[in-house]
């Protein structure tokens, strides 16, 4: 996904570089909707000084004992992000509560990852990759939806297509097709033999009754 960002007031107090943005993009503004506003959902993005090996694995393995460890609800997702013209593995890192982050910082470190230090960074726009572990439900025929996330929703795509195709063609359908309340990704899923490719769909506003509708008209922009 491609979203703006900028160094967190929180990066001086916790001695390493904190990038945060908002939950979305901010497609919402471009039609004088008022964006989803998350007060209690921290969206941060922790990058590293240098690549760790098997840092994606690393992470993954371990989210499920850091839950368990702090007892709170953890979105965590290895990635990478631009900084400064520079592509950094990053930890991707959403919480309910911010005073988890000290603790959650020193437990990444006794991993051995080590943090870029503390700077100021005003507001930038920079692609984000990142995976994470996702529960599919299968809504109907090439609909998905993501599991303890009632807001995020997939269709399924043939193929995967280029970024700024991407933006182009969601862009049309948020003004030309009367659909504009969401903000939009790339996803792909690792099956066996297979990848499959995902528009992935982030809404507090869907009408899952125009889901088919949508589904149509992403087919219809994304077809070869």
């Amino acid at each position: 996904m491609k979203i703006d960002m900028a160094s967190s007031p929180l990066s001086e107090s916790l001695n390493c570089l904190v990038l945060e943005s908002d939950p979305d993009p901010g497609y919402y503004s471009k039609n004088n909707f008022p964006e989803n506003k998350h007060v209690h959902d921290w969206h941060l993005f922790l990058p590293l000084k240098k690549q760790v090996a098997c840092f994606q694995d690393i992470i993954l393995r371990n989210i499920p004992r850091l839950t368990k460890l702090f007892k709170v609800r953890l979105r965590i997702a290895p990635g990478q992000v631009i900084v400064k013209n520079k592509s950094h593995a990053c930890i991707r890192v959403n919480v309910e509560n911010k005073d988890i982050l000290p603790k959650l910082i020193e437990e990444f470190k006794k991993l051995g990852v080590k943090f870029l230090s503390s700077k100021k960074i005003e507001n930038y726009s920079s692609l984000i990759y990142y995976k994470k572990y996702i529960e599919f439900e299968k809504l109907d025929e090439g609909i998905f939806q993501e599991r303890g996330n009632p807001n995020q929703f997939f269709f399924r795509i043939p193929e995967l297509i280029d970024f700024d195709r991407f933006i182009e063609g969601m862009e049309s359908i948020k003004f030309s097709c009367n659909f504009h309340l969401f903000d939009s990704s790339l996803a792909s899923l690792f099956v066996k033999d297979d990848v499959w490719d995902f528009v992935g769909i982030y809404s507090e506003h869907c009408d899952k009754n125009r889901f088919k509708e949508l589904q149509n008209h992403i087919e219809q922009t994304f077809s070869a």
